[in-house]
Formats: C-alpha cells, sequence, structure tokens
C-alpha cells in the first residue's frame, strides 16, 4: 500500500481528476484519504492559519501546492454533509452543522469518493478522534467538562492537540455517531483513519494528562484515583524545581531512567498510571470498533494512527492491544515535530530548573525521545522547528528502529509508515525511501498540500509507479 492524504480544497482546487491523475499515475498511490468537509478562504482576522501553525512552533511551514494561489493563508470550513440528527441523541455534544457553503460545494467529496472507486484505489476520510465535531483539524469545541487534566486540575496552556479526555462518554459517543454517519451518507468509503485517538505529548504538561474527574470511573476505586493524581502530581513538582545535574548525567536511555526513578521511589506510580493511560486509549478505540460492527458496518476498516517508540508510552497507545480493533496502525513519522517536541520540553524543564547544565539536559532529551542518529546539539537554540527548506534531524537508524519495534510490538497489524511531505525535495526522498522500504512498502504521505510535481516523481520513482 502507498496512500496520499488529500484534503478536499485541493479537489475544490485543482479538480478530482488531476488531483488523482497525480496521486495514481505518477506518485503510484493505490488508496487514497480525504475528509468531509469544503474549504474557503477566511476574511482577514477571521479562520484558521493553513497550514496549521502547531501552537506557534509551525509558523514558518508554507505550502508547495498553492491553494487559490496562495502558500499561507486564513480558512474557513463547513461539513461536506449534512448530519443525521438522530444519530447524536446519545450525547451532549451538536452534530456539525451545514450551511449554505455545504449546498453549494459539499457534493465534491462524495464526487471524489465515486472517482477514488471507480479508479480501484482504497478510499478513507481522516477524522479528528476525540475533538467535536472533528471533521477538520483544530476546530475544537470540546466543552469544559470534558477538558483533559493535570493531576493539579487544570488545563494544558496552547496545546498543540486539542484532544478531550479519553474517559468521557459523551465524547465517545459523538465520535461514534460522527463515524457511522459518514459510513451511511459516503457508502463508496472503505474506512476511517483516527487522528490523535490517544493523549498526544507534544508538550511537557501534556504528558501528565489525564485527571479529568470522569477518569475515576475507570480506575478500581475513586481512593485509587485520588491517590494516583496525588502521586503524579508530587513526581510534577519534582521534574519542575528538584532535577539535578548528578541525575540527568546518569540517564542515557529508558532503562537507566527506570532505574533513577526506582532510587526516587516513583517507577511504580509511574508504571500504574501508564497502564491506566493504555487502558483509557485501548477502550476508547475498542468500542468505536464494536459500534462500527454493530450497526452493520463489519467490512469497513478501522485505521487508528499512533505516536512512535518512545513517545508511545507517553501517549498511551499500546501497538498490541489497539491493533486487534484495527485493520492497521499507521506510525507518525514526522521528524520536523520530534524537534519541536524536544524545544517544548526542554524550554519548560530549563524554566523550573535554571541551575541545569544545558547540553547535558539536551543530550538527556535527545537520548530518552531517540529522535537523532547523531549527537545532541551544545545550545537549546539549536533545537527547533525547521525552514521549508531546512534539513531535518538526521533520523535514518533511528526510524528504522522506531518502525521495526512497532511491528513487533503490533504483531500480526500491519504497521504503516506515515510519513510527512514537509521539506526539501532531496530530504524528503532519503526519508521516504527509508520509511517506505522499512515498512515493508506499506505507507501513507501526509499531506498533498506538501507534495510538489517533483516530489510526486520521486514517490514514482521509489514506489514503483503503477507497480505497486
Amino acid at each position: 500500500m502507498l496512500g496520499i492524504t488529500v484534503l478536499p480544497e485541493y479537489f475544490q482546487v485543482e479538480g478530482i481528476e488531476p488531483v488523482l491523475d497525480n496521486c495514481q499515475n505518477i506518485a503510484g498511490a493505490n488508496a487514497i484519504t480525504t475528509s468531509p468537509y469544503v474549504m474557503r478562504l477566511a476574511a482577514t482576522g477571521e479562520g484558521q492559519r493553513e497550514p496549521p501553525i502547531d501552537a506557534g512552533a509551525g509558523a514558518v511551514r508554507i505550502l508547495d501546492r498553492p491553494l487559490w494561489g496562495k502558500r499561507e493563508l486564513h480558512v474557513l470550513t463547513s461539513p461536506s454533509f449534512h448530519a443525521n440528527k438522530a444519530l447524536y441523541s446519545k450525547t451532549c455534544y451538536e452534530p456539525p452543522i451545514g450551511d449554505r457553503f455545504t449546498d453549494q460545494g459539499g457534493e465534491i467529496v462524495a464526487k471524489a469518493l465515486r472517482a477514488i472507486k471507480k479508479r480501484g484505489l482504497t478510499s478513507y476520510f481522516q477524522v479528528q478522534a476525540a475533538i467535536p465535531p472533528g471533521y477538520r483539524v483544530q476546530f475544537s469545541g470540546v466543552i469544559d467538562k470534558d477538558q483533559p487534566l493535570l493531576p493539579n486540575g487544570n488545563q494544558v496552556v496552547n496545546r498543540v492537540a486539542k484532544n478531550a479526555s479519553l474517559a468521557s462518554e459523551d465524547i465517545l459517543q459523538y465520535q461514534i455517531a460522527l463515524m457511522l454517519d459518514l459510513f451511511q451518507q459516503y457508502p463508496d468509503l472503505d474506512g476511517i483513519r483516527l487522528d490523535w485517538p490517544e493523549y498526544p505529548p507534544y508538550r511537557f504538561d501534556s504528558v501528565f494528562l489525564d485527571f479529568n474527574s470522569q477518569v475515576a470511573a475507570h480506575c478500581e476505586s475513586t481512593e485509587f484515583f485520588n491517590n494516583l493524581r496525588r502521586s503524579i502530581a508530587e513526581i510534577y513538582s519534582w521534574v519542575h524545581s528538584s532535577l539535578t545535574n548528578d541525575a540527568i548525567s546518569h540517564i542515557t536511555d529508558i532503562p537507566s531512567l527506570s532505574g533513577e526513578l526506582r532510587k526516587l521511589g516513583y517507577y511504580d506510580v509511574l508504571k500504574e498510571w501508564l497502564h491506566l493511560k493504555r487502558q483509557l486509549v485501548t477502550s476508547y478505540i475498542a468500542r468505536i470498533h464494536e459500534a462500527m460492527h454493530n450497526a452493520g458496518f463489519r467490512e469497513k476498516r478501522l485505521v487508528p494512527h499512533a505516536f512512535p517508540p518512545p513517545f508511545h508510552r507517553l501517549s498511551g497507545l499500546d501497538y498490541g492491544e489497539v491493533g486487534k480493533y484495527s485493520d492497521h496502525i499507521p506510525v507518525k513519522m514526522y521528524t520536523m515535530h520530534w524537534s519541536m517536541i524536544a524545544r517544548f520540553y526542554l524550554d519548560q524543564l530549563t524554566k523550573s530548573n535554571p541551575d541545569i547544565d544545558e547540553a547535558e539536559l539536551i543530550r538527556m532529551v535527545f537520548a530518552l525521545l531517540s529522535i537523532s542518529d547523531e549527537a545532541s546539539p551544545e545550545k537549546i537554540s539549536d533545537v527547533r522547528y525547521p525552514g521549508p527548506d531546512d534539513p531535518q534531524l538526521p533520523t535514518n537508524r533511528v526510524q528504522r528502529h522506531k518502525i521495526e519495534f512497532a511491528q513487533r510490538q503490533a504483531g500480526d497489524t500491519k504497521i504503516a509508515a506515515l510519513i510527512h511531505g514537509y521539506g526539501p525535495v532531496d530530504e524528503f526522498r532519503n526519508r521516504f525511501e527509508l520509511a517506505f522500504n522499512a515498512a515493508d512498502n506499506f505507507a501513507w504521505v501526509n499531506r498533498y498540500c506538501y507534495l510538489s510535481d517533483e516530489k510526486l516523481r520521486v514517490m514514482g520513482e521509489i514506489s514503483g509507479g503503477k507497480e505497486l
């Protein structure tokens, strides 16, 4: 499989058949993902930036393929469909509201799916896993009662992923209703890819989610939940005030980190907490899978995205357990995000532990996250989100290891390399070839907006084009 994520605005701007010609005939794709919305330009001061700004760090990103003549713009969206409101009776969240833009242009998504099917390609929607209304990234309608919380009861500031608590029944029932609605309205659809069906650990604070009170219902008792919350709050306080150069110098990998945590008496409680996260994530995906089967969509494919190792330990996604309910699992090889995450963590840790040796802290964070083949830089200022013409971190070895590790854990469920198209052509060529081969020619590329004609040709050369 070689799939490309093509969001609907490119069908609107470039046309359905030209886009599919590029993907199938030039790049060699045999699967296409799109989403159930239509887009339009926003007036000045309105809408969301396209491409997404990634909590400020991704402001350097621009589109390889212009939209309405622009390589960065602000946009508004409308659902491409009018929701079946009866399906949403078990949730407090309202279904997506169609409008005049839905009426004027929404049919293009159904037309694209029909064209994809006619060509013999497999079709998917990508939707957000726990962010109502869910049909478009970064447009969140999550209400306060369903926000994931830190152990002190606060929300994380300036999150990249605006996910709700996976313990919320209202969120789960909304997600089930949305997916059943989409399968009913788009019979040509083969499956749905869920983005962020976990606790995305972009910010260091996001690592310490989730202590929303609804999580207590997933624990053996309220007392257990409260004790866990207090213990994790103590660890949060320690890491924000008591890191020492001596401790950091002994941490070179996850086993050595485990040893330090055992010395401090924190290891067992962290193990319990991470186990609880995995239960929340697995239960969420399992119940969606069950609802699809019960509604008569057994043949449709459920495809949850996943953070790569070792980020998955923090996000709560267990490849083996989640694989029981998945057609396949795309694992994100978004290397430009890895440096962004490291920078977020480093900024927060140095602010709260000002006496820590900067170079040693960078070395520890890079080692624990396993995000580069080379030695870490000496200065935090050198850890940054790469610009569109900048090389990304050298990752040949670590990417291969991450894909192989995920596949071992997933067992019989296929792992797909989810490769990002952002970056210079030559650098993209290297990342694409590496990950495509490491995943045994099973990959998704996100997304068409970053795939210049030259990058599409590169994909075709490596994939073998129509011979795939």
